[in-house]
């Protein structure tokens, strides 16, 4: 008896001292960082339009392609306006280098003038924007240095990037019934606006985050 009962009280004795680790571990995460999971990316976009009325020749690009400035992104069969109704072929060009993440327009569609044929990210532009709850914002500080992890399947790895503006409007809590918590009271946060390294992946705005913000430097890279 006085065997099993040593038995038993090692075990729990154990099990004490491991709850008490993870308690210590998780208070510890939280009081060394902020953490979120309302972040995405977010980049800045260029719309191509059409030249003029008219229906899609060719249109050789794909969700994904990588285009540079002035390369050919469509060919357009344009209606003369005016005494001249002759049909002219206009190529459609990328105005910048660029990325495409949305392809509006097949071949042999109609076109309207200035109509959206496809947009363009810029790929060496991006940032991350995080939502972070207003009782954690004053802990937040620009240059402050941020663990990234896309959630997209493709991409899924940490990234690195850096505090750059911490925004002073607020707004209602993502995720929250009418942006008030489980007691009715109000739920808010404040944009953060976070640089990133894409360290030669293809990211593209729209893509989930989740963001843990480094409050002090003395924590090493352990987060």
């Amino acid at each position: 008896m006085d065997k099993r009962f040593r038995i038993l009280l090692i075990i729990g004795t154990f099990g004490f001292v491991v709850v008490l680790g993870l308690i210590g571990y998780f208070s510890w995460v939280n009081i060394a960082n902020v953490d979120t999971l309302h972040a995405r990316v977010v980049g800045s976009l260029v719309q191509v339009r059409s030249p003029g009325a008219g229906r899609v020749v060719e249109m050789p690009i794909e969700i994904g392609d990588a285009v540079a400035a002035d390369e050919e992104l469509a060919l357009v069969r344009v209606v003369g306006t005016g005494q001249s109704l002759a049909e002219l072929m206009l190529p459609v060009r990328a105005p910048q280098d660029g990325v495409v993440v949305y392809k509006a327009v097949q071949p042999d569609e109609v076109l309207m003038p200035g109509q959206v044929i496809a947009t363009l990210s810029d790929p060496e532009n991006l940032w991350i924007t995080a939502s972070i709850h207003e009782t954690r914002i004053p802990q937040v500080h620009v240059g402050q240095r941020v663990r990234i992890r896309i959630r997209t399947r493709s991409v899924r790895r940490r990234f690195w990037g850096k505090v750059e503006q911490v925004g002073g409007a607020t707004m209602p809590a993502l995720g929250a019934a009418n942006g008030t918590g489980a007691l009715g009271t109000p739920r808010v946060e404040v944009p953060v606006v976070i640089s990133i390294d894409p360290a030669g992946y293809r990211l593209y705005p729209g893509m989930t985050a989740d963001v843990r913000i480094r409050l002090s430097p003395g924590f090493g890279n352990r987060f």
